[in-house]
């Protein structure tokens, strides 16, 4: 029995790794908060607003939205004739409303 006086009792160790594990949880949730913004502002779609009774400022934004995709040339040249001058006739639903479809723009 003399040989076993010397272990000394147990001894309580501090353990972190529980809030370690809980600031590694709460890092990847920031960075995937981050992330899906980020990739939730670059494919939002964007919607445009229009004031049909305004013909050369909707032609204007219409030309400035479709100037650069494929097969907008046609729908622009429709379009000039709303532009350039002082005194404009009504913007056409029919040529406004297939534009729209066409290049699906939201509104």
């Amino acid at each position: 029995m003399d040989k076993l006086k010397d272990i000394k009792s147990i001894v309580e160790v501090s353990d972190y790794s529980i809030y370690l594990f809980y600031v590694v949880v709460l890092l990847c949730l920031v960075v995937i908060a981050i992330l899906g913004y980020f990739l939730y502002k670059k494919f939002k779609k964007k919607k445009y607003k229009f004031d049909l009774n305004d013909s050369k400022k909707t032609a204007y934004q219409l030309i400035e939205i479709i100037r650069d995709k494929e097969g907008s040339k046609e729908y622009i040249d429709k379009l000039h004739q709303y532009t350039y001058k002082k005194e404009v006739p009504e913007l056409d639903k029919t040529l406004f409303d297939e534009i729209v479809k066409k290049f699906k723009i939201y509104t």
